[in-house]
């Protein structure tokens, strides 16, 4: 696929316009650029797409993927290698469940528009910051020097209600909520809003100096962190939070500042992040902010039905971000698809999410373990019932003969295979897009692997890893 042009270059070097609304706002529509009805773009069939292994690989993980180590999703080299086989130049790309960015970074690399949301407003600050243009990381150093000598010199005492609290003493949570407030003064707003109210408003460069604070704070809580790499701990005591002294927190942030921009070599000749042209956002995929009709193509990987409880994975980062984790988290967790938490009202089971859905709930809901009907049951309804919710939003989004592609993973309660790419294949017909092309990898090894009492019920860990290519009908 050819590369942007100089006139498109030039646009990608505009500073990043101000968002509306705020993260705890209903959001606005996002605003797309719509083209005259006799430009039409001729996006590649299914099965031209080059369709790689889409596992992350850590040894492979290179560049500003090592920004924030994330667990879900795929990897940049396939997200990439697709994009550029799509024919999509000049299309509008959407991922409902952006995650770290992978889709609208590699969007944005390949000249394409892109329109990212997560309910995760840490996923959204990481996503923004990984559209940073190459040439404003020549402004990093200056920034960073600045950022530390404001938090230097900033007086204040310790606020009882900061977040930071329930990891860090007093003196070491204020020496990171001096860093955080700096970065938010300079680079945000002289207002009192805050970095969570803000989210929509960040530009990319603001953004990486929140991941940078969010890799400092997460090394020095390395001691909190179980061997569930989703999970994250709190000390039992208040004398067993972390102390760091103000001076080495400092450090640590600037030692990440400087991994960050030493893992962004320049990408040489034209090659450039054009962040304006894509949009993050804080959203939810079952109520995207999108108009109907205006999207070319989906590429995503919903939350896998493994339970993952993504709110605590990031409840540090969160909580730099002022989020009140204590009063808000379970509401947070709560609106994320795959929580293992029981909403008030479980849905009823619909026909439209398709056989293969019903059999395994069917299967769950009369598996002889304990708290099978009682709980596991009703976490699963929820999910399907989001899921079919979100095929709904991503197929109304969708123009005529869009492309959605979706990666997903099979995965066990106890002996019941969940196998999502037949239940999503069914789900999504309801929704009126049709399944063209899959395209399976096997797994050695998965997150299910970790809990050593699945071995109860089934001896092997290996999973399949699909990759889903949808074409909406009407």
């Amino acid at each position: 696929m050819p590369r942007p042009g100089r006139a498109r270059l030039q646009a990608c070097r505009k500073p990043p316009s101000a968002g509306a609304g705020t993260s705890g706002e209903q959001p606005s529509l996002v605003k797309i650029q719509y083209r005259p009805h006799s430009d039409t773009i001729t996006l590649a069939t299914c099965e031209q797409l080059v369709i790689t292994n889409p596992k992350r690989r850590s040894a492979t993980q290179a560049g500003r993927d090592q920004w924030f180590p994330y667990y879900a999703g795929f990897s940049s080299e396939f997200a990439g290698k697709l994009i550029a086989s799509g024919t999509l130049e000049g299309a509008t790309l959407m991922d409902p469940w952006n995650g770290s960015g992978t889709t609208t970074s590699s969007a944005a690399l390949n000249g394409c528009k892109a329109v990212g949301f997560d309910l995760n407003p840490v996923m959204a600050v990481v996503a923004k910051a990984r559209l940073l243009p190459q040439h404003e990381v020549a402004s990093i150093a200056p920034l960073l020097a600045d950022i530390l000598k404001k938090a230097a010199l900033a007086r204040g005492g310790p606020d009882v209600k900061d977040p930071l609290q329930i990891w860090f003493a007093p003196d070491a949570a204020i020496a990171v909520r001096r860093i955080e407030q700096a970065i938010y003064r300079l680079l945000v707003s002289t207002d009192d809003r805050g970095a969570l109210d803000s989210i929509q408003d960040l530009s990319s460069l603001a953004a990486f100096f929140y991941v940078a604070l969010f890799g400092a704070v997460r090394s020095m809580l390395h001691r909190f962190k179980g061997s569930n790499p989703t999970w994250i701990t709190r000390p039992r005591t208040a004398n067993a939070r972390t102390r760091p002294a103000a001076s080495s927190v400092r450090q640590s942030f600037a030692n990440y500042v400087g991994q960050m921009v030493a893992s962004s070599p320049s990408l040489g000749g034209e090659w450039e992040y054009c962040g304006p042209d894509s949009t993050i956002r804080v959203a939810s995929s079952e109520s995207l902010p999108v108009r109907r009709g205006t999207i070319d193509f989906v590429l995503s990987s919903p939350p896998y039905c493994t339970r993952i409880d993504y709110g605590i994975a990031t409840s540090p980062e969160l909580a730099v971000l002022g989020f009140r984790v204590d009063a808000h988290l379970r509401e947070l967790r709560a609106r994320l698809i795959g929580t293992p938490t029981i909403h008030t009202e479980t849905p009823n089971p619909e026909a439209a999410w398709g056989s293969a859905c019903s059999e395994v709930l069917e299967r769950i809901s009369n598996h002889p373990s304990k708290a099978a009907k009682a709980y596991y049951y009703k976490t699963y309804v929820q999910y399907f019932a989001a899921m079919a919710r979100s095929f709904s939003e991503m197929s109304r989004c969708l123009k005529r003969r869009g492309r959605c592609v979706v990666v997903v993973q099979d995965s066990y309660f106890k002996d019941v295979r969940i196998d999502l790419a037949a239940i999503f294949a069914e789900m999504a017909l309801a929704s009126s897009l049709e399944l063209r092309r899959q395209v399976d990898f096997p797994l050695s090894r998965t997150f299910g692997s970790i809990n050593r009492r699945s071995r109860d019920y089934r001896s092997a860990s290996s999973a399949t890893e699909s990759v889903l290519c949808f074409v909406k009908d009407v």
